[in-house]
């Protein structure tokens, strides 16, 4: 099965400390990422994104915010990256 890579980002309303600890503490049994910023993750994982979402989503309440996008190279992006619609290109995030 072929790697996936995924930027994940969280922004804490309440208990930074706590949710910063669990992310950490959760990020430590991932097999393959990397800390870009306090917090701002690049992963790269064979798991099904659900999965990880789960795993991640229990560090969160409900002010919390967090994305995950997949940035996984893809054979068919930057097909259309001159386009003024942005629609168009939003498609290759």
């Amino acid at each position: 099965m072929a790697s996936e890579v995924y930027v994940f980002s969280y922004v804490c309303a309440f208990k930074e400390d706590w949710t910063n600890r669990c992310i950490d503490e959760r990020m430590s049994k991932l097999y393959d990422i990397r800390k870009i910023y306090h917090a701002l993750y690049m992963i790269k994982t064979t798991k099904d994104v659900e999965l990880l979402e789960k795993y991640l989503v229990e560090c969160f309440d409900n002010k919390d915010a967090y994305f995950l996008v997949d940035i996984t190279d893809k054979p068919n992006w930057y097909k259309n990256i001159d386009s003024a619609d942005i629609t168009i290109w939003l498609d290759d995030i």
